[in-house]
């Protein structure tokens, strides 16, 4: 099955996420520091990443992510599409805007998980 981690600081978010990519094993961090902690353990097929949380944001996250896994995928979401660029910068492949559709998630799910 194909894993991917969801980094949100919001717990409400990170379960609706969750919901909609039920065919998926999902992993949750509520911040990029807890993120980087899990992806040094094991391997995903996508990451999901808020930009703005607190202790570690989205950006520094997604930067120290692909240090340790360079080819990893990582999708922002977020509902700041002002840091887009700088998240981009930092290595994401796109940036999503929040509030996001089940359907548009999913599409671009399964465009970068397989």
């Amino acid at each position: 099955m194909k894993s991917i981690l969801i980094v949100d600081d919001n717990d409400k978010l990170r379960l609706i996420f969750k919901l909609m990519l039920k065919d998926y094993e999902v992993v949750e961090a509520q911040n990029g520091k807890v993120a980087l902690e899990i992806v040094r353990k094991r391997k995903f097929n996508l990451v999901l990443m808020d930009i703005l949380m607190p202790e570690m944001n989205g950006i520094i996250a997604t930067q120290k992510i692909l240090e340790i896994r360079p080819n990893l995928n990582i999708l922002a979401i977020t509902a700041y599409i002002s840091k887009a660029n700088e998240i981009l910068k930092a290595g994401a492949k796109e940036v999503l805007k929040k509030p996001i559709r089940k359907q548009s998630l999913l599409q671009k799910v399964e465009e970068y998980v397989n």
